[in-house]
């Protein structure tokens, strides 16, 4: 078995295994609706057997196709991306940065299984691009005061300060363009692994306990950057007859995330990950909801306040969409079934209580 082969296998392996992780985590929100979150397009609910059959194929597809030919692979590839809009349009949660690097990642090992040095070019152009836009959205005031504090170790001899709150975005910019040159690629992936070992014990249970669907993407990426570790002595940046699969990565990658820094995109095409910028929405309901008396941040009170991310989390597996029309529309959903519901605040929660 040459190093190629072996290398790809395991790149194969590690796909499969955190999808499938992904799907089950997630599975409340791949394969269900929820009767107070879930937000559709065309507001209408398609049915939660319908759902399943959808995302059973969309999720089992791209396996099928790294088994099998290409000819054949494509059309399950494709077919998976159209299930997974499908699934998006009854419920724009569903859209996800994780999910798109996913199928970027089997676009590139079921299209370009044949060249490695393409299959090289590809995972590099949907990496780069990840680390580079995530950086420059984490270039603001947000994520040096709220998320990077939460991903500092406290036990180091010197403490947390702005400087390296900013100082975590830079090198995560830096890393990513250090990605597209060959003398410098070895060098970037070090930091980059760090980065990514760092959330997967931040988030796990063993520390914050949050968001666990992005551990296996998180994971990953890991074994995809231990890819291009090993594989940069071998392999040039080459695209030969793959322009169309390059094209639509680079969409994906670079220029809509490219886009998010001067125009509005949708937060989750634009790879703005934990960038401080996200709106977290906190629904005030009048009175109290057995329900929802787990995800109360103020029980000793008359009125309720509970955080929809981590409801969403908790009884889906993933995060809201968190646009404020989404917001709004989640905001509709309570009014509808719980008539006691007030408002959503968008400020930190002790601020909202104090109100209350």
């Amino acid at each position: 078995m040459n190093l190629h082969f072996s290398n790809r296998y395991v790149l194969n392996a590690t796909l499969i295994v955190c999808w499938l992780a992904t799907a089950m985590i997630g599975f409340n929100g791949f394969f269900k609706s929820h009767d107070l979150l879930t937000v559709s397009l065309f507001d209408y609910q398609i049915p939660d057997a319908l759902t399943f059959l959808l995302a059973v194929m969309m999720f089992l597809s791209p396996v099928t196709g790294l088994f099998i030919n290409v000819r054949i692979a494509k059309w399950l590839l494709l077919s998976s991306a159209f299930l997974y809009v499908v699934l998006i349009v009854f419920d724009l949660h569903r859209l996800t940065p994780y999910m798109i690097a996913y199928l970027g990642v089997f676009a590139a090992l079921i299209l370009l299984k044949y060249d490695s040095s393409i299959l090289y070019t590809a995972l590099l152009i949907i990496a780069s691009g990840i680390y580079i836009f995530s950086g420059l959205h984490k270039l603001n005031i947000g994520f040096v005061k709220d998320i990077a504090p939460q991903f500092w170790f406290y036990s180091l001899p010197f403490n947390y300060n702005d400087v390296i709150g900013y100082g975590f975005a830079i090198i995560e910019i830096v890393a990513g363009l250090l990605l597209l040159l060959p003398l410098t690629r070895k060098l970037a992936c070090i930091p980059l692994l760090l980065l990514h070992t760092v959330i997967i014990w931040k988030l796990g249970p063993w520390k914050l306990d949050w968001n666990t669907i992005v551990m296996p993407w998180n994971f990953l990426m890991i074994v995809t950057l231990i890819y291009l570790f090993r594989k940069s002595a071998l392999s040039t940046f080459r695209i030969g007859s793959a322009q169309t699969i390059m094209v639509v990565l680079g969409v994906f990658f670079w220029l809509l995330p490219g886009l998010s820094q001067i125009i509005w995109i949708p937060e989750n095409l634009s790879m703005m990950l934990y960038s401080g910028k996200s709106k977290s929405g906190y629904l005030v309901i009048n009175e109290p909801i057995d329900r929802l008396s787990s995800y109360d941040h103020i029980p000793e009170k008359e009125k309720m306040l509970i955080s929809l991310q981590r409801l969403s989390m908790e009884e889906r597996g993933i995060a809201i969409h968190p646009e404020l029309k989404i917001y709004d529309k989640i905001l509709e959903n309570f009014k509808s079934k719980i008539p006691q519901t007030d408002r959503i605040y968008y400020t930190h929660p002790n601020k909202i209580s104090e109100k209350l």
